[in-house]
């Protein structure tokens, strides 16, 4: 289906996919360069740390304090130097998080990472106290914590929160984790900071990781404790799934014709009662909101941060959006028809790579499976 676009476009993005095809690779609905099998070359990055224990701060602590430092691959790190004191062994929690203990002799400053072919160092200063400037932790208690919504996707209107309550006696820097339950590897961590004790408190995750990557989609946990240290606690309505990409029908359908089908079908049909709401898979911007013969009333949506395009044909009617609008995972934006060249009420789907729909991308013959791996989990 080539709906509205200028013979110029469609000779530049045929001459593309030539070139281009085997230098993309699909993953979770993305067309990314380079990832042709082989394996990557790591690239260390420490993009942050904080004290996790014993804690005077979020950048402040004593001999014995543990400090957990965040970024990219890190795995290969072996050594912790403290300002004024010999190396210590790390603790590799995941690629994205190591951690050491503060030893005696430590003194202020900045502090490195080493290991084979690694030399990073902070970018700020890590402050070393006496251990009398260690509040006491022992009067936080967790007294419950509920993550809501207990399903959300990335770039929706409800982000992944968690609304919890401790007892103490004063107002609190919370530290605020976010655990993969099927790995227990910590993703994210945060603080909230200057919580009252004794009432609701809501802390949301953006959805990034420790190095700032995109989470991917899987089974969470949030898990709350005192910034200054002591143990993070958790309850089991604390728990919540994340996803990418959001089912766009909610009612009942079926798959039509796939990719190809013998005639240029350049995606999914996916059938269901005629006036059914549709929604955005994935938030972005609405690049074309328009009529064709053959696509009737079709959305073209943008998606954030990716350059990928989602293509909506056979729209009831015209949607309500503007182009240019911004566009929330999940929100409404139309209603499921039989307008143009169509046999029967259904969604016609397409997913486009980068640059994007009649830009220079093309159509992916992949949208049956990933439609089928979204309509799993939503």
């Amino acid at each position: 289906m080539e709906p509205g676009a200028p013979k110029r476009r469609r000779w530049r993005q045929l001459m593309g996919v030539a070139a281009g095809i085997a230098a993309m690779s699909v993953g979770s609905g993305i067309a990314s360069a380079g990832s042709g099998g082989g394996t990557s070359v790591p690239n260390p990055v420490l993009s942050d740390f904080q004290c996790i224990e014993k804690c005077a701060g979020l950048k402040a602590a004593t001999v014995g304090s543990r400090i957990q430092f965040r970024g990219r691959d890190l795995g290969a790190v072996s050594e912790v130097k403290f300002a004024g004191a010999p190396a210590v062994p790390a603790s590799v929690e995941s690629a994205s998080a190591v951690s050491a203990k503060v030893p005696q002799g430590a003194t202020s400053g900045v502090v490195q990472l080493i290991g084979p072919g690694i030399a990073l160092r902070t970018s700020e200063e890590l402050k070393i106290v006496a251990p009398a400037a260690i509040p006491d932790t022992g009067s936080f208690r967790l007294a419950s914590a509920q993550a809501a919504p207990r399903k959300t996707f990335f770039d929706s209107k409800k982000p992944p929160s968690v609304s919890y309550m401790f007892q103490g006696g004063a107002p609190t820097d919370v530290r605020v984790e976010v655990i993969n339950r099927d790995t227990k590897e910590l993703v994210a961590s945060f603080v909230d900071a200057a919580a009252e004790p004794n009432t609701a408190n809501v802390a949301t995750w953006d959805g990034r990781t420790l190095d700032g990557s995109l989470a991917p989609n899987g089974r969470y946990r949030f898990r709350i404790g005192n910034a200054a240290g002591g143990t993070a606690e958790t309850t089991a309505e604390s728990a919540f799934g994340y996803y990418n990409y959001r089912f766009p029908i909610r009612a009942r359908h079926n798959y039509g014709d796939g990719f190809g089908a013998g005639r240029n079908h350049q995606g999914q049909d996916v059938f269901a009662k005629c006036g059914k709401p549709l929604y955005a898979a994935r938030g972005g911007r609405v690049q074309w909101n328009k009529w064709h013969g053959s696509a009737g009333w079709y959305v073209v949506i943008d998606l954030k941060g990716s350059g990928v395009d989602h293509m909506y044909a056979h729209l009831q009617k015209r949607s309500h959006l503007r182009k240019g609008a911004r566009v929330r995972t999940g929100q409404f934006i139309g209603r499921i028809g039989d307008t143009g060249n169509a046999s029967g009420c259904h969604l016609h789907f397409e997913i486009w790579s980068a640059p994007g729909w009649y830009e220079g991308g093309h159509a992916l013959p992949s949208v049956r499976k990933q439609l089928k791996r979204w309509d799993s989990w939503s």
